[in-house]
C-alpha cells in the first residue's frame, strides 16, 4: 500500500506538473484574445489531468499518449523513480517523510491565515451580513470557508467615494458567488499534498491573480463607464503583503500595474466568452484523455510458481508440490528436530509477494496443518528465497507466489 501511494503521488504530480506548463504558456495569450475569466477557467486543466490519472487505464487507451511523448515518459520515469526510492529507502519510510512535510506546509499556511487574522483584529457586524475590522491595509477581504464574508477596512467610508465603494463590494460579493474562497482551499490543500513540487507553489500564486483579473472583468463588464472610478479605488488602497491562504483579498502583493493596464482594454464580446468555453472544455477533454492514456497501465497482479512461471492471479489453482528440491527456491526449508522426533508430517502453504528484482517484500500463512508446529520453519526459510518475477512490457513486475511446503517423517519431506 506504500508504494501504491508513494506511486500516485509520483505520477499526479507529474499529469499536474505538465498541465500548469500548460497553463503558464497559454494565460497570457488567452486572456489577451480571450479575456481574463477564460484564462482563469484554464486553471480547471490541473484537476482535470490529476483525476485522469487516477482511471485505471486499459491496455487498448494508448493512442492520444503515443501523441504527447512528454507526459507518457513523466508518468513512466515516476514509476522508475518510485521503485528506485522504494528499494532505497523503503516505501514506508517515504510516506513518513511525506507526511511530514505535507504537515509542515500544512501548519505554514495555518499560520499566514492566522497571522492575517490577527492583523485584521476584532471585527464589528454592520449592515447586510458586512463585518468592518480596526485596521486598513490589505482590506476589503472576504474570509470565511463556510460562511463567507466581506471584511471593509476600518475607514472604508472616509478613504473610498460612495461609487468607489458599491463597486469594491461588486468585485467580494463575485467572490463569494463564484465560490472563489472554497476553490482557494483547494489549491491550499493541493499545496499540503505536492509540498515537494515548487512548481505547483508557483502556479498557485498565478492562479490566484487571475482570479483577480477575472474578478476585475466582471465588474468592468456590468460597469462599462466606471472604469475610472474603479481604478482610482484600486490606487487608494493599502497594500498588504501578508498572504490570505483561503481568502480573497481585494488587493495584496499581486500586481497591480496588471490590473490598472486591463481596465483599458475592450470589454470581451459574448461570442468571444463563448469560443473561450468551448475552447477551455476541448482543450480540458484533450489534455484529460492524454493523461489518462500516456498512464503506465494499471498492472495486474500475478501469481508465479516456484520454477517462476506466471500465471493470472484469476486462475486460484493452488501451485502444484514440488518434491524435486532442485525446482524450489534456494535455500531449502529445514524439517523442525522436535517434530522430526515425534514423528510429525505436515503442510504449510505460503503467501509470498516478491519485488520486481525477486527479494521476496512480505510472506504470509494461508493455511498451516498442523498449525503451528511448521510454521517458523516455513517462514524463516521464504525470506530468503528469489523468484524469478514474470515479465510485462519487457520488464520484471512485482508478483505473488502461493508455495505449499511439505513435511513429512517418513524421509520423503521435500527439502
Amino acid at each position: 500500500m506504500a508504494s501504491e501511494l508513494i506511486g500516485w503521488l509520483l505520477e499526479t504530480s507529474v499529469a499536474s506538473s505538465a498541465a500548469i506548463v500548460l497553463v503558464l504558456l497559454l494565460r497570457r495569450p488567452v486572456r489577451h484574445l480571450l479575456g481574463a475569466h477564460i484564462a482563469y477557467l484554464l486553471w480547471l486543466l490541473v484537476p482535470v489531468a490529476v483525476i485522469a490519472v487516477l482511471v485505471p487505464r486499459s491496455e487498448q487507451a494508448s493512442m492520444l499518449g503515443a501523441a504527447m511523448p512528454a507526459i507518457g515518459a513523466g508518468l513512466e520515469l515516476a514509476t522508475l523513480r518510485n521503485q528506485g526510492l522504494a528499494g532505497i529507502a523503503g516505501p514506508w519510510l517515504l510516506v513518513a517523510a511525506w507526511l511530514a512535510g505535507a504537515a509542515a506546509m500544512l501548519w505554514r499556511l495555518h499560520g499566514q491565515q492566522r497571522r492575517f487574522r490577527e492583523h485584521v483584529g476584532p471585527l464589528r457586524p454592520l449592515r447586510d451580513g458586512l463585518l468592518q475590522a480596526n485596521s486598513s491595509a490589505g482590506l476589503p477581504a472576504v474570509i470565511g470557508l463556510w460562511r463567507p464574508r466581506i471584511v471593509l477596512p476600518l475607514d472604508f467610508e472616509a478613504r473610498y467615494e460612495p461609487g468607489q465603494r458599491e463597486l469594491i463590494l461588486q468585485h467580494e460579493r463575485i467572490h463569494m458567488r463564484r465560490r472563489d474562497l472554497q476553490v482557494n482551499a483547494l489549491a491550499a490543500a493541493l499545496r499540503c499534498v505536492y509540498w515537494f513540487n515548487p512548481l505547483l507553489h508557483l502556479a498557485v500564486h498565478r492562479f490566484r491573480h487571475d482570479q483577480e483579473l477575472a474578478c476585475d472583468e466582471l465588474v468592468v463588464t456590468r460597469n462599462p463607464h466606471r472604469r475610472r472610478a474603479y481604478g482610482e479605488a484600486m490606487l487608494k488602497t493599502q497594500l498588504q503583503q501578508l498572504p490570505l491562504p483561503v481568502g480573497c483579498h481585494w488587493q495584496a502583493h499581486y500586481p497591480l500595474k496588471e490590473r490598472i493596464e486591463m481596465l483599458g482594454r475592450p470589454v470581451p464580446r459574448k461570442s468571444h466568452r463563448i469560443l473561450g468555453g468551448v475552447f477551455v472544455a476541448t482543450l480540458a477533454s484533450l489534455m484529460a484523455f492524454t493523461a489518462f492514456s500516456a498512464q503506465p497501465p494499471k498492472r495486474t497482479p500475478v501469481t508465479s510458481d516456484v520454477a517462476g512461471n506466471a500465471q493470472p492471479a484469476s486462475e486460484p489453482t493452488p501451485v502444484a508440490v514440488l518434491a524435486s528440491p532442485d525446482l524450489w527456491p534456494t535455500p531449502a526449508p529445514y524439517y523442525p528436530a522436535e517434530a522430526a522426533a515425534l514423528g510429525i508430517s505436515g503442510q504449510v502453504m505460503l503467501l509470498v509477494d516478491f519485488a520486481a528484482d525477486g527479494s521476496v517484500t512480505d510472506v504470509e500463512i494461508e493455511r498451516a496443518e498442523p498449525a503451528g508446529v511448521f510454521d517458523a520453519a516455513a517462514v524463516a526459510v521464504a525470506r530468503k528465497w528469489r523468484f524469478q518475477p514474470a515479465m510485462e512490457e519487457g520488464r520484471a513486475v512485482a508478483g505473488r507466489v502461493r508455495v505449499p511446503v511439505d513435511f513429512r517423517a517418513d524421509g520423503e519431506e521435500d527439502q
